[in-house]
């Protein structure tokens, strides 16, 4: 009898594992800004690549053995509110892989290395376009907080800033129909099945533009590529697979894409990885046994600083001194014209300072919390005072001579808290 039941539990425990693994799921999630005059095309034949047959979500799913969701939106539905929604309504269980692709115009907000996406309305004006705007580390986060195995974030768009001038795209070359490739299933696998964590990547570092023609956008055509390479039944690279020198492969063929074309374009990424081990193996009564370590002292605050952010500052400081010390009424249109476009650009960036300033290491204890929250308070003070100032000023923007005298008064106080920011974050 106790055989029985040993070998109805053991038998019991196959059919869960076995239904579990069945389950597993692969939200294959692509947003595609088709319409826009630019690059529209481009980005197509982008969406194409990755969610058509034989495109990459199929690959992937068809030989991980992962059920694949595949969620795409293009033309009029690449909206900043249906992207909500999907996420929102993004149901994922404990062992699934979500994999989110965007491809667009998007621009570098100066609040991490990551571009904002812009998700429909890139042709409209500076605040609208950053109201639709979704930040990529952002997105990232949201879908890492739904618990899934594995998240994947990439975007190819431009990492510019809204100031800068659009990028000329090629076109007029013939699109291009990708030879199919006999994939091994067991290095596919190796991919999407052994790992959990995250991966964070954009098609271009903060400043650079992202490149594209007929054929799609240039890391894009670099990830399929790699991805079809490594993933070959015949390739014979000495090298291990791993993600990292898949996205090392990837990175390498957009730069010697750009070069060709004398262009500067370099992808980034950010590995979060530990290799997978599935909830089903026993934990041995040793790891039960362990006491939980007793909590060493807190980050310091140098830890928490976003360089970014600092970066943005400084790129400022010289229109602000330039302003601070050349305005005056009798060139009073001039510079409210240029204070005005200044305060529409930068306007989101300075209104959330005081959090931008800062990245997040984890979940903090109430202790650490404390103190940072103690150590953080003057640049609170400090980010508040600026952007008060900076609306004040903002108020005579269709009054020039008024706003003449109000940035006499206020912008000696701006590039002072500024200064005192730079100064004691930047160690």
């Amino acid at each position: 009898m106790t055989r029985n039941l040993y070998l109805l539990s053991l038998l019991l425990t196959l059919l869960i594992n076995l239904s579990t693994a069945k389950g597993q799921t692969l939200h294959f999630i692509v947003f595609a800004d088709t319409d826009d005059p630019s690059i529209g095309g481009n980005n197509l034949k982008t969406y194409s690549s990755l969610t058509g047959n034989n495109g990459l979500a199929q690959n992937i799913a068809q030989y991980s053995g992962l059920k694949p969701e595949i969620i795409g939106r293009y033309a009029t539905d690449c909206r900043a509110d249906e992207l909500d929604k999907v996420l929102s309504s993004l149901n994922v269980g404990k062992d699934d892989v979500v994999f989110f692709y965007f491809a667009g115009h998007g621009f570098n907000s100066r609040q991490n290395d990551f571009p904002s996406l812009i998700v429909g309305k890139a042709n409209a004006d500076p605040a609208t376009i950053t109201a639709s705007a979704r930040s990529l580390s952002e997105l990232y986060a949201r879908i890492q907080a739904k618990n899934p195995r594995m998240t994947i974030a990439i975007a190819d768009a431009c990492n510019t800033y809204l100031t800068d001038p659009p990028i000329a795209v090629s076109s007029g070359r013939a699109i291009d129909i990708m030879p199919s490739t006999s994939l091994a299933p067991e290095r596919i696998k190796a991919l999407f099945r052994n790992w959990q964590g995250g991966i964070l990547m954009s098609s271009s570092r903060p400043k650079q533009s992202s490149h594209s023609d007929s054929k799609g956008g240039w890391m894009s055509i670099s990830l399929e590529n790699a991805f079809n390479d490594w993933c070959s039944l015949n390739w014979k690279n000495p090298l291990p697979l791993s993600w990292k020198t898949l996205l090392d492969d990837v990175k390498k063929r957009t730069e010697t894409m750009a070069q060709q074309n004398k262009r500067q374009q370099n992808p980034q990424f950010v590995l979060n990885l530990t290799p997978f081990v599935p909830s089903n193996v026993a934990t041995t009564s040793a790891s039960r046994s362990i006491a939980p370590k007793a909590e060493g002292p807190c980050p310091a605050l140098d830890k928490f600083v976003n360089e970014r952010a600092l970066a943005g500052i400084r790129e400022d400081m010289p229109l602000l001194r330039d302003m601070n010390e050349h305005i005056t009424t009798d060139n009073a249109e001039e510079y409210a014209q240029s204070f005005s476009k200044f305060y529409t650009n930068q306007k989101s960036f300075y209104d959330s300072l005081n959090k931008v300033l800062f990245n997040r290491i984890g979940n903090l204890s109430p202790r650490c919390q404390q103190q940072f929250d103690t150590d953080t308070k003057w640049v609170q003070n400090s980010a508040n005072e600026v952007n008060e100032r900076y609306q004040v000023i903002q108020k005579y923007s269709e009054r020039p001579r008024q706003l003449v005298q109000q940035a006499r008064s206020d912008l000696p106080s701006i590039i002072r808290r500024l200064e005192e920011i730079l100064e004691k974050l930047d160690k």
